[in-house]
């Protein structure tokens, strides 16, 4: 591998589906190696998937730029996949025009790119958004078998038996030119033929178009089988995916923690359980941070706080919160030495201690000259703003209530489930085709 293939990686997105808030305002925190775990014991191996042809698309990538560096191509991965969900993107809100769907990303960027959709252009790294989809497969692929490989960089996967046969499965009803989706596309990558705005590419890969049935039941089989994953990893996510159809089937009522579902295991509900009060000592904190600089962006001379001060009302009561949530988290005693370390230092009693803390472990919005708070680089002065719609995560909404804080996963688990069977549209637009199942 050259120094070159990290470099590209990195270029296209430096955040994954655990960040917190948008790419120029992200709080880690520290705690990125916690949320990962807590994220892993709630469902294993699904990294962001949320639907069906997120998966195809991705492995799509992988097996076109293998078939055109076979035929003399000098192509990576990253560039071919991101390209190809790009084009993806482009040809579905051409022919949706140009709404937004949680399914797209891109219609922002991609408005006013003209017609010319050459690989040479559309794999320009500003010709797309900066986190496409594709950066949340990255352990999704090899957990479900789709791809070979010994390292984690999206780069150094190579389709599988499995992840060739998906793609046959996914793409078998099309064929552009009388060939192939994969030849016509390892063409179009070697820009030997720049022809994909037809109906029959549009199809195939457009987000908006559900994966073809035997593609989806080959989908379930790898959710159910995995790849190279330990045993106890392959169950949690057989039982969540149990679970999450139980809760599809049945349309219960809202789900509580109070009650544990039948097909999960006690283990499992208790890491579920602690996830969830993590991730809401997590946000209790980033809210913390959020006030703080509001407070400080509302001061009539110089932007900065005196930790040591008196700790004004807004604050004040965002800190009680953040302590209570803490203190939470910490009667689970579970054993991920890092989340217990972060709420140990929310859990005190001191204000200034807690303020210390935090704005030590941000550094990037805020960050902490001696006893003073000072604005960082990303500092705005004011409550966050939203999310950029085109690089969102799942859908919220749809009439599902989860128990309070539980992983994103479990929610997207049930998304993925309502795509196998063919209704994640109703759930997604349920006043155009009528109520949701």
């Amino acid at each position: 591998m050259t120094k070159s293939l990290p470099l590209m990686e990195d270029i296209w997105g430096l955040l994954g589906p655990d960040s917190v808030e948008s790419s120029r305002r992200t709080r880690t925190l520290g705690l990125g190696a916690s949320v990962r775990l807590f994220n892993d014991l709630a469902v294993p191996g699904i990294g962001g998937v949320w639907y069906a042809k997120q998966l195809l698309l991705a492995t799509l990538g992988v097996s076109v730029a293998e078939q055109a560096r076979k035929l003399g191509a000098k192509v990576q991965n990253v560039e071919v996949a991101n390209a190809i969900e790009a084009l993806a993107c482009r040809l579905a809100f051409d022919s949706n025009k140009w709404n937004r769907d949680a399914r797209l990303r891109g219609n922002s960027k991609l408005q006013g790119k003209g017609d010319d959709l050459r690989f040479s252009r559309v794999r320009q790294r500003n010709f797309y958004v900066t986190q496409p989809m594709r950066m949340a497969m990255v352990q999704a692929l090899p957990a479900l078998g789709l791809v070979k490989t010994d390292s984690t960089r999206f780069n150094a996967f190579r389709p599988s038996e499995a992840g060739m046969k998906f793609v046959e499965e996914g793409c078998k009803n099309y064929r552009p030119y009388n060939r192939s989706v994969m030849e016509h596309l390892s063409l179009w990558v070697q820009d030997q033929d720049d022809r994909v705005r037809s109906d029959v590419c549009r199809d195939c890969l457009s987000p908006l178009v559900s994966l073809e049935k035997d593609a989806l039941r080959l989908l379930r089989e790898r959710l159910l089988q995995g790849g190279h994953e330990r045993p106890e990893d392959k169950e949690r996510r057989r039982n969540a995916l149990a679970w999450v159809e139980n809760i599809r089937v049945s349309k219960r009522d809202p789900l509580t923690w109070g009650t544990k579902p039948k097909e999960i295991t006690d283990a499992h509900w208790q890491d579920l359980l602690a996830g969830a009060r993590f991730f809401n000592a997590r946000a209790a904190a980033i809210q913390v941070l959020d006030v703080l600089e509001a407070h400080m962006g509302n001061q009539a001379h110089g932007q900065s706080y005196a930790v040591r001060t008196a700790t004004p009302e807004s604050l004040s009561s965002a800190l009680d919160s953040l302590r209570a949530a803490a203190q939470a988290f910490l009667e689970m005693q579970h054993k991920d030495l890092e989340a217990n370390s972060f709420c140990r230092e929310c859990a005190s009693g001191d204000d200034s201690q807690i303020l210390q803390h935090l704005v030590t472990r941000d550094g990037h919005v805020l960050r902490l000259v001696g006893d003073e708070v000072k604005p960082g680089r990303a500092f705005r002065g004011s409550a966050p703003a939203e999310v950029n719609g085109d690089e969102a995560e799942s859908p919220e909404g749809g009439g599902l209530l989860l128990p309070e804080g539980i992983s994103y996963r479990v929610r997207n688990l049930y998304l993925l489930n309502l795509d196998l069977h063919g209704q994640l549209d109703p759930w997604l637009n349920p006043s155009a085709v009528g109520d949701h199942p």
